[in-house]
C-alpha cells in the first residue's frame, strides 16, 4: 500500500491488518501482527496548540483526522480529533512503545488528560445481548500504606475459568464489590461468530484483540468517547450550575497521614498539588492546583470519603482521574457524586 493520505486510505490499511491476522488464526491458532490499540484523551485545547509526541501532525483529508509524519516511527500514530473535549489516539505501536509515548505525551502537555473510565463505563455493554463480558481486572495497592503493613490485591481472569475452579466465580462478585475495576474484557457476537474483541482500561486505552470491520471498531470506539465527553458535559454542567462539590465515596478506609504526604508538592499520580489547611484526626482539607491545567481545586478528605471542589472555569475532569487513581491504590471501589446523584456512569 502507498503512503496514507486520507481517512480512507487509513482504514483500508487497518483493514488488511485485521484481515491478515484472521488468516493466521485460522491457520495456526493465534494472531502474529501488532494489535490496534486507542487511547482517549481529554483536551483543553485545539490541536493546533498541541504538539505531535512522535513527528509532526499532518491532516487526513481535513476531517478532524491526523497522522504522525516524520521524526521516529512515521504513520504510527492516528488521532481522531473530531470531538471538541474528547481525542482518539489509534497507534500501531507495540503496547510498551504505545504505552511510553502516550504517558509521555499527557505527562509533559500542559491541558491534555487521560480519559479516566468509571465502573459504569467499563461496564458499559452489561446486559446489551450482542456483547459477552470475557475477563475482569481488579486492583487495589494499598499504596499509602507502610511496606510491613500494605496489602495487595491484583487479579485479572478470563471467565471460562470459572467453571473449573470451584468458588472462583464467587470470589470475583465479591472482589467486584469492594476493590476497583482495572479492565474488562468484552466480545461482540454475530450468529455465534466473535466480530470484535476489545479489552478497555480504566485509563481510557483500548487493545483491540480480534476485529473483523475497522469500521465496527471505530464506532465502538467512539461510542464510548462520546459516552465519556457526555458525563463530562454533564458534570461540567452540574458544577456551573450548582457551584457544589463533587462527592467520592470509598469502599476501603485511607491513611489520611499517608495521603496528606503523598499529594504534597505534587507527589503521586493524581497530578494535584495540594497543601493541607486543616487538620482533624479524622478530617482533612486541602487546597492546591489540579498539574492538569494549573486550575484550582479544594479537597476535603475522610477516612472513606472526599468532596472535591472545582471552582470557577476549571476543568472537572480532576473528580474521575481522583476517584480512578486513588479506587485502585488504597481506597477500593470508588463512586462518584453531585447533589446525590451518581455522574460520570
Amino acid at each position: 500500500m502507498g503512503r496514507i493520505q486520507t481517512l480512507q486510505n487509513l482504514k483500508e490499511m487497518l483493514q488488511a491488518g485485521f484481515e491478515d491476522n484472521e488468516a493466521l488464526l485460522a491457520q495456526y491458532g493465534q494472531t502474529h501482527l501488532t494489535q490496534l490499540k486507542a487511547y482517549l484523551l481529554e483536551t483543553n485545547y485545539p490541536i493546533d496548540e498541541i504538539e505531535c509526541p512522535l513527528g509532526s501532525w499532518s491532516s487526513l483529508g481535513g476531517a478532524g483526522w491526523y497522522i504522525n509524519r516524520g521524526g521516529r516511527s512515521p504513520s504510527t500514530l492516528f488521532l481522531d480529533a473530531t470531538r471538541k473535549r474528547i481525542w482518539i489516539l489509534y497507534t500501531i505501536l507495540d503496547a510498551t512503545e504505545a504505552d511510553a509515548v502516550t504517558d509521555n505525551w499527557v505527562r509533559c502537555i500542559k491541558g491534555l488528560d487521560r480519559c479516566w473510565l468509571s465502573r459504569n463505563h467499563l461496564l458499559h455493554y452489561d446486559g446489551n445481548e450482542a456483547w459477552q463480558q470475557r475477563g475482569l481486572g481488579l486492583k487495589f495497592s494499598d499504596g499509602l500504606a507502610s511496606d510491613e503493613e500494605a496489602g495487595r490485591f491484583s487479579l485479572k481472569a478470563w471467565y471460562g475459568a470459572t467453571e473449573k475452579i470451584p468458588g472462583l466465580a464467587d470470589v470475583l462478585d465479591t472482589a467486584k464489590e469492594n476493590f476497583a475495576i482495572y479492565s474488562t474484557r468484552w466480545q461482540k457476537l454475530k450468529e455465534d461468530s466473535v466480530t470484535l474483541a476489545v479489552e478497555w482500561y480504566s485509563n481510557g486505552k483500548a487493545t483491540i484483540n480480534r476485529a473483523i470491520d475497522i469500521d465496527e471498531v471505530m464506532l465502538s470506539i467512539s461510542d464510548m468517547a462520546n459516552r465519556y465527553e457526555d458525563a463530562l458535559d454533564e458534570a461540567t454542567n452540574l458544577r456551573d450550575d450548582g457551584l457544589g462539590a463533587f462527592e467520592l465515596n470509598f469502599t476501603q478506609s485511607i491513611d489520611l497521614e499517608a495521603f496528606s504526604k503523598t499529594v504534597a508538592m505534587g507527589r503521586g499520580r493524581m497530578n494535584l498539588w495540594l497543601i493541607e489547611t486543616e487538620t482533624e484526626p479524622d478530617f482533612r482539607r486541602f487546597k492546591g492546583v489540579d498539574l492538569h491545567t494549573w486550575d484550582r481545586v479544594f479537597l476535603d478528605v475522610g477516612p472513606d470519603y472526599a468532596y472535591l471542589t472545582v471552582p470557577g472555569r476549571g476543568c472537572v475532569n480532576a473528580a474521575p482521574r481522583i476517584a480512578t487513581i486513588q479506587g485502585e491504590d488504597n481506597a477500593g471501589r470508588t463512586s462518584i457524586f453531585f447533589d446525590g446523584v451518581e455522574i460520570f456512569g
